[in-house]
């Protein structure tokens, strides 16, 4: 388990506050145990409307970021197959997010049959969700994720100079894992790491004891880093971060396997998903300045041989049976850096950068460049943070954007001017009052990688950009009584977003165009209790979107509605040290929604349990053994962030898998 870091500033009242609810409770106090002291491997996973978060995530032997995030307040993930992983904030999905890895953007619209994102959990150190923009700093219309791979600094225990650790993991629901890693510290200056993760998955059942299909395939990641500090407070990093996913996957993989077959048969189609990511990084750690600066390349290239579709008898495009190919490049820069001031005898905390973002997509069908369309984002900002007292905070922040889109459909410009405003007001040592606005704005964007209708999609002549305001308020609440620890918070929001922007299929060609101005209310809930070694955590979540003209639903890129269901979610876990052991249960239920198109299907509410155990014996050390259960009662249910709903007659339902009992060993020396 890693210890979490309080926010720079100074220590004064309301920073601490601050600080310990947004660590958790449990990290009020630096506390240590003899889990602290053996286990090094974990993803640390922090939200801005949670109260205590989950420390060592390996407990949960993660292999898709569903596995991670979905006992989130205002968070869910959707989609089974490997290929497609589909995070949600508010209803809002990844496109509509500012999701990066090592500061690298993972913005895609790669296919409506696939997700945009090819993370690996197993690698992530941690994973900081902001739920709903409310900073000038983010450039998401819903929030961001900010995720960051571990390196060698993060693996070497005291007194190390170079380890390794190797894993090997069995899923009952038909997958096995493993990987090694090896680390050091070559010199006083440098250090280096080589990881190297590999999946082999089979078709899984769902609760219902059905076998999918087209789920068969290899899943396998490498990460190598180079770490230089040349001097105290100084790092650079380089790293090549390269994913694989390979097999015969079904045509439509954000569906069930009841629907692939209803809709094409048993056909499956060789899929390769790949994604190259190489970052240069420059962090600096200072007394009064610290900050991060990240140059990168990321590409990520779908490849199928729709050519198996000959001879079927199944519909499919005529001028698509071929081995086709889309790309997405992003190519960027990031620079974020905070610098503690004193003006007019008041602390300040000003937080300033830039981003640019060249994002270019390619397709080739058969061989034959169809398309080469890009888009160009740059941003400047600034947010400064004014400590009036050592209990009242004030925050104001500008943001300039500049977006160009280049594509088949012409060359089109759009920017703006937006703000952020923003209060924190300690109110007594353990309550805190807080409070936020952040205008919004969003250009088009490009059309998915792999559609071959570049040539037929045109813009509406009177396309705006996606325009708004996100707010919210709430309170937080943190309190030791003697070994009690004891965590709240509440937040209630609204997100508006006017002239939202939608892609709809009219005939031969799709048009882009603003489909309505629409409205997202609601609040999560969150309470949290620590005794000893003992955490418990219960959340609430709900937001409602509504199209303001017609008090209906909006429609997601799916064609369903953007909404998901009332969600709770209780998460518990003991540190048992008399037997080296750690426990933990994670219960989510899933009210039903009911705010859907007419003439379609409700999502059907639901609720699954997970438990798990690990085991670290200190006879053996650096020896760990975990066992966990996940569904553990069969439940049969499908993610209100999955595909579902019904369409010519088939049930489209991405149903997740049924009972899986997973176990895993790792052994760090």
């Amino acid at each position: 388990m890693h210890s979490f870091h309080a926010l720079p500033f100074r220590p004064a009242l309301l920073g601490v506050a601050i600080s310990a609810v947004l660590a958790g409770p449990a990290a009020a106090e630096e506390t240590t145990s003899y889990f602290d002291e053996v286990l090094v491997w974990g993803t640390e996973v922090t939200s801005n409307t949670d109260t205590l978060h989950a420390r060592d995530m390996s407990l949960k032997q993660a292999d898709h970021m569903s596995d991670l995030l979905r006992d989130i307040p205002g968070v869910d993930v959707g989609g089974t197959h490997s290929v497609n992983q589909r995070i949600n904030i508010r209803g809002l999905g990844e496109t509509d997010l500012d999701i990066r890895l090592d500061g690298a953007s993972q913005h895609a619209n790669m296919f409506h049959h696939v997700g945009n994102l090819t993370l690996n959990p197993d690698i992530l150190k941690s994973a900081n969700i902001q739920v709903g923009n409310n900073s000038v700093t983010q450039s998401g219309l819903g929030g961001a994720v900010y995720s960051e791979t571990k390196d060698a600094g993060d693996l070497l225990r005291p007194d190390e100079r170079f380890g390794a650790r190797a894993f090997t993991g069995y899923q009952s629901n038909d997958s096995r894992q493993g990987s090694l890693t090896l680390y050091g510290q070559l010199t006083d200056s440098v250090d280096a790491m080589v990881y190297g993760h590999g999946i082999s998955r089979g078709n899984f059942k769902d609760g219902d004891g059905n076998t999918t299909i087209g789920a068969d395939g290899d899943t396998y990641n490498v990460l190598t880093k180079v770490g230089v500090e040349p001097a105290e407070g100084h790092r650079f990093e380089l790293s090549y971060d390269l994913y694989r996913d390979s097999g015969d996957y079904s045509p439509r993989a954000d569906m069930g396997g009841s629907a692939n077959q209803a809709l094409s048969a048993q056909v499956l189609v060789p899929t390769d998903y790949n994604r190259d990511t190489i970052t240069l990084g420059y962090e600096l750690d200072g007394d009064n300045h610290d900050g991060k600066v990240t140059l990168y390349t990321s590409r990520t290239e779908l490849v199928r041989d729709e050519s198996v579709f000959i001879g079927s008898g199944v519909g499919w495009p005529g001028d698509r049976l071929s081995e086709n190919k889309a790309e997405n490049r992003n190519t960027g820069v990031n620079v974020l850096l905070s610098s503690n001031l004193r003006l007019l005898r008041l602390d300040n905390q000003l937080n300033y950068g830039l981003e640019y973002l060249h994002k270019n997509t390619e397709s080739h069908y058969g061989g034959v460049q169809f398309m080469d369309e890009s888009a160009d984002s740059r941003a400047v900002f600034a947010e400064n943070t004014l400590f009036i007292t050592d209990t009242l905070s004030l925050t104001g922040g500008l943001r300039h954007d500049d977006y160009r889109r280049k594509a088949t459909t012409g060359t089109h410009d759009f920017d703006d001017v937006t703000w952020s405003l923003g209060a924190e007001w300690q109110v007594t040592p353990d309550w805190t009052l807080f409070a936020n606005a952040r205008s919004l704005f969003k250009g088009p964007e490009l059309l998915e990688s792999f559609v071959k209708y570049q040539d037929v999609t045109v813009l509406a002549d009177d396309l705006r950009p996606e325009t708004g305001l996100n707010t919210q308020g709430g309170v937080r609440f943190a309190r030791h009584l003697g070994e009690h620890r004891l965590g709240a918070t509440a937040t209630l929001f609204r997100t508006e977003i006017d002239d939202y922007i939608g892609t709809n299929w009219q005939g031969s060609g799709y048009v882009m165009e603003n489909i309505a101005d629409v409205e997202i209310d609601g609040f999560e809930l969150s309470a949290s209790y620590g005794f000893g070694n003992f955490n418990g955590k219960l959340s609430y979540a709900r937001s409602d979107t509504t199209d303001k003209a017609t008090g209906g639903p909006v429609a997601a890129d799916n064609g369903r509605s953007m909404d998901v269901g009332d969600s709770l979610a209780l998460s518990l876990d003991y540190q048992a040290e008399r037997l080296e052991t750690i426990f933990g249960l994670t219960s989510i239920l899933v009210r039903d929604e009911d705010n859907v198109f007419a003439g379609t299907p409700i999502k059907e509410g639901y609720d699954v349990h997970n438990i798990y155990a690990q085991w670290v014996p200190s006879a053996v050390d650096g020896l760990s053994l975990t066992v966990g259960i996940d569904n553990l009662f069969d439940e049969t249910y499908t993610s209100h962030a999955s595909r579902s709903g019904t369409a010519r007659g088939a049930v489209l339902n991405d149903f997740e898998p049924g009972r899986n009992v997973k176990i895993s060993a790792a052994y760090q020396f």
